[in-house]
């Protein structure tokens, strides 16, 4: 009878042991950010999970069906300050990068008044300099935000140890942190303990010189072989996706003209179609597979249907015969990789709720074992509300303090008011249906969830012949046009910067591997030409290895919240400079004042606070234009001179340094002069915005060269140009920690950005 319970109890521990990590298939989705690692002990097998420094390891025992989940710590100060240095220099040239599109921006609109000739009232309207240079924004827009979110793309990989770069060049991870580690440390500072060998006085300088050289190549590496795989991504989404319409099976190599024509005509009927937005609120039991594709049997389910508005315009070519209707859901990164955060009473938080990203479907748990309680829904409604007008407060109060006109106020209040009206509203209907779920009585303990989701969906397709007649116009205005344009206004830096950043930026677009996963909704068969196939643990980690940087890189350089971010800042300039523009071209070009200055010999100065006497004398080693006595009210005059027009301006000098008529020809305007030299220096330079006289003293034997200061739009733009370099330049350092230790090499950097204004 003993034996019988011993043999019981061996059973029934066998029983259990097959329940647990042993006996259960893991399969490292593409979203970890590392592949999961296995450990086999002797008394117990564990499962290793990367997050950030951090690692969460689930442990089973041998005779044990439980699994325990615990999260170890794997950082240290020692590595924290390491990487933290890594990223300060990364982020210092990700700044100086803005800074120069940012230049560039300024660059384009100054360049696009000179050369049609809106700076001065003596030249033509030039049209086709105009044009062509105005559609050279649209590939520079996108290209800088690429550029840009490219950077941020890379401070992160950097801080995370390079882990996406690991990834992406498929090299071993002792390889890439040798590499690391001689960019971001030993090249950059054996180069500078070179010079304190050398007894060099500015060794930092070139240490710091050396260090961002090293990191910007860096980055130059990264952004070439991210696209490089973006566009790879692509073809083979293309070629191998089970989805297709068309097999490609015949044509050999990776890349090919007949997958390059697949891919342009795909991202031009994804560009040109119509589309419609379905939001859907769903509650009730639901399982994982209808969470991510709301599609099932629910209990309670509405729905709402949006057309865009160029799609409803689009439903008028399907008569004409240039479109077709079709109904196909395009999907999103987010839902081929099922990121779908869950709200519980574990995870709730006040400003997590507020702030979180509503274009991301949170699934709310309602009913069950982590259901929200009352008071967590009733705060996140109440703290919503609070927050709408908390905004309105603040946002007046600045308009107010703008002194803007009370009329302006109510009317933006008034449209503020008005979509608060309608979010207010959804915001209702979500906590009403909430209540009605949360009063029924349910017989199980099964969890019910309530969430929100927008889907996209294309409505109409325009024909092949539409969109190759589109993408052709499209080429010859945003690509022939202002190249042809910035070429022949002798702008070639640009024009040749407008190529590189076209090429580019046109190749991603119409290559594009966002565009395929929403066509085909899925990145299975992207492994299909892996090296190694099959089960084994060396094909899962390639498998996981293509579809995980695909996902990297759809979700956070080729499209995303950070695309968006970036895209919107440098629209934010684009308005901007445009505006200032516009002011520009309204006002017009001037050549100065007509009318000089009006004279008082009455003029007495009284004394105020430290300067209780008057001073009309300038500092030693300055050669006056006429008295020593009256030198600084001389040169205060001459500075306003530079306001006035040509015709008054020897009126002016004649009136103020011979008012008693008796010293003729004391001062020349060498107006004729000035103009032939500004000839020759413009045909050799370019032509400049800025004004300035030279002015003549033949007793004194002195020469003045006064500049005109910001007297309309054009100079305000010049102004903008000359100093938002340095000024951007200081506050990148002002967010830095320790920006001071950065300061020896702002002054190169400054001039390498500044350099396209030459």
């Amino acid at each position: 009878m003993f034996s019988r319970m011993m043999q019981s109890g061996e059973k029934e521990k066998q029983e259990k042991s097959k329940i647990g990590l042993k006996h259960l298939p893991f399969n490292d989705h593409f979203t970890l950010s590392n592949p999961s690692s296995t450990l086999k002990l002797k008394n117990k097998e564990s499962k290793v999970f990367i997050l950030g420094n951090s690692q969460i390891v689930l442990e089973q025992e041998n005779d044990s069906d439980q699994v325990i989940a615990k999260q170890i710590d794997a950082g240290s100060a020692g590595l924290f300050l390491i990487r933290a240095a890594y990223s300060l220099v990364a982020f210092l040239m990700s700044g100086f990068l803005f800074v120069f599109c940012i230049q560039l921006i300024l660059f384009l609109f100054l360049g696009l008044a000179i050369e049609s000739g809106l700076t001065s009232s003596d030249e033509e309207f030039t049209f086709l300099v105009f044009v062509g240079t105005l559609f050279a924004i649209p590939a520079y827009l996108f290209g800088m935000a690429n550029a840009m979110t490219l950077a941020m793309a890379f401070i992160t990989d950097v801080w995370n140890g390079q882990k996406f770069l690991k990834t992406i060049l498929k090299w071993d991870s002792v390889l890439v942190d040798w590499v690391s580690t001689s960019v971001f440390l030993f090249v950059p500072f054996l180069v500078g303990a070179g010079y304190l060998f050398a007894e060099v006085d500015d060794w930092w300088d070139k240490t710091l010189i050396a260090w961002f050289t090293c990191v910007f190549i860096y980055f130059l590496v990264f952004a070439a072989v991210t696209i490089y795989h973006e566009i790879d991504g692509c073809f083979q989404l293309i070629r191998y996706s089970r989805n297709r319409d068309k097999s490609f099976d015949n044509i050999n190599g990776k890349f090919s003209l007949e997958i390059l024509k697949a891919a342009m005509l795909m991202k031009m009927k994804n560009k040109l179609g119509g589309k419609a937005y379905v939001d859907t609120t769903v509650c009730g039991k639901l399982d994982c597979e209808t969470v991510e594709t709301s599609q099932g049997q629910d209990e309670k389910r509405s729905n709402s249907i949006q057309y865009l508005p160029m799609s409803r315009l689009t439903l008028l070519f399907v008569g004409c015969g240039l479109y077709k209707p079709v109904y196909k859901r395009l999907h999103t990164i987010d839902d081929i990789s099922g990121h779908t955060p869950f709200v519980t009473n574990s995870t709730w938080g006040l400003d997590t709720i507020y702030c979180r990203n509503r274009k991301t479907r949170y699934i709310t748990v309602v009913k069950g074992e982590s259901a929200l309680t009352h008071k967590q829904v009733i705060s996140s409604f109440i703290c919503y509300l609070v927050g709408l007008a908390f905004t309105l407060i603040i946002f007046v109060a600045f308009m107010v303090w703008f002194e803007l006109p009370k009329g302006a106020i109510g009317v933006l209040c008034g449209a503020y008011v008005i979509w608060c009206y309608w979010s207010v509203r959804n915001s209702a209907a979500l906590k009403s249906l909430y209540d009605k779920v949360v009063t029924q009585k349910t017989d199980t303990d099964e969890s019910e969830v309530l969430y929100q989701v927008r889907e996209r969906f294309k409505v109409t397709e325009p024909k092949d012949n539409v969109c190759w007649v589109v993408l052709f116009l499209e080429f010859l205005l945003f690509f022939v046009c202002p190249v042809g344009s910035l070429f022949h206004a002798g702008n070639v830096p640009v024009g040749s910067l407008f190529i590189f950043v076209s090429i580019i930026t046109m190749t991603r677009r119409y290559c594009n591997s966002t565009v395929a996963l929403e066509e085909f909704g899925t990145l299975d068969g992207i492994e299909t030409d892996n090296a190694k196939t099959g089960e084994d643990q060396e094909a899962k980690e390639e498998d996981w290895r293509e579809k995980h940087r695909l996902g990297l890189i759809m979700r956070d350089i080729s499209s995303g919240r950070k695309n968006d971010f970036w895209l919107s800042v440098f629209a934010f300039f684009i308005l901007a400079f445009c505006g200032l523009f516009m002011i520009a071209v309204w006002k017009g070009a001037d050549s100065g004042l007509n009318e000089g200055w009006t004279y008082t010999s009455k003029f007495q100065y009284p004394g105020s606070g430290n300067l209780e006497y008057t001073s009309c004398t300038i500092g030693q080693n300055i050669v006056p234009p006429d008295t020593t006595e009256t030198s600084l009210s001389d040169f205060t005059f001459l500075a306003g001179v530079a306001y006035e027009s040509p015709d008054i301006t020897s009126g002016s000098l004649e009136n103020w340094f011979n008012h008693n008529g008796t010293d003729t020809g004391k001062t020349i305007d060498h107006e004729n002069l000035l103009q032939q030299w500004r000839s020759q220096y413009e045909q050799e330079n370019g032509k400049s915005a800025v004004t300035y006289k030279f002015l003549g003293f033949p007793k004194s034997n002195v020469g003045v060269v006064t500049i005109r200061g910001t007297s309309n739009g054009w100079d305000a733009l010049s102004d903008a140009q000359l100093w938002s370099a340095a000024s951007l330049a200081q506050w990148i350092r002002a967010l830095m920690p320790l920006g001071e230790v950065f300061t020896p090499v702002l002054t190169y950097l400054v001039q390498v950005v500044s350099a396209i204004e030459s």
